[in-house]
């Protein structure tokens, strides 16, 4: 019994000693995984650079200032970019005299028709297009973030079916979605 108890206490340790290796192996190559990997901080600032549309009417009154003007609500207004793989549409459901659309980032032009109310009866002359012309650049935001695209806007080229004429007031479109960049005046019969 004694030799059965010497051969146990003997033999355990040396299957303790595999087990212990074992474990202590798995151990170190998961620490080392752990190791290697790197917790991200989350990206808190807004990636995408729009443009931001107000649409705006003439006062009434022509003996009144030049400068006087209103918002002016679009009805159900459709905007759709118009590409080379088809068209996409933003709807927009409710009246509004502010919108916002995107700029394409891989053409230094781009493309968008616009309907001012969907519900009312389509002919061409509901529509206007508006072509957009700027130069991009390549702008880093963190390293959470990573990079996106900013652009400056060189010029606007519009259909005058609805549009009278649209005024470029900031040329500079980054992630500020507080800037207004286009005011667009709408003819007075709209």
């Amino acid at each position: 019994m004694i030799n059965q108890i010497i051969q146990y206490l003997f033999r355990k340790p040396a299957s303790l000693y595999r087990s212990g290796l074992r474990l202590l192996g798995i151990l170190l190559i998961g620490s080392a995984f752990m190791a290697c990997t790197q917790e991200r901080q989350p990206c808190l600032t807004p990636k995408i650079a729009s443009l931001n549309l107000r649409f705006v009417h003439f006062a009434a009154d022509s003996a009144i200032a030049l400068n006087s003007f209103s918002d002016t609500g679009l009805p159900k207004a459709v905007f759709t970019a118009i590409t080379d793989s088809g068209n996409r549409s933003v709807i927009y459901t409710s009246p509004s005299a502010y919108f916002t659309i995107s700029l394409s980032p891989v053409a230094d032009s781009c493309k968008w028709l616009v309907l001012a109310d969907s519900a009312s009866l389509l002919t061409a002359a509901s529509f206007d297009t508006m072509s957009f012309y700027y130069k991009r650049k390549l702008q880093f935001l963190s390293n959470a973030c990573g990079y996106t695209d900013f652009y400056a806007i060189d010029s606007v080229h519009t259909t005058k079916n609805h549009v009278d004429s649209v005024i470029i007031t900031n040329t500079s479109v980054t992630n500020d979605v507080n800037t207004k960049h286009l005011k667009i005046y709408m003819h007075p019969g709209f």
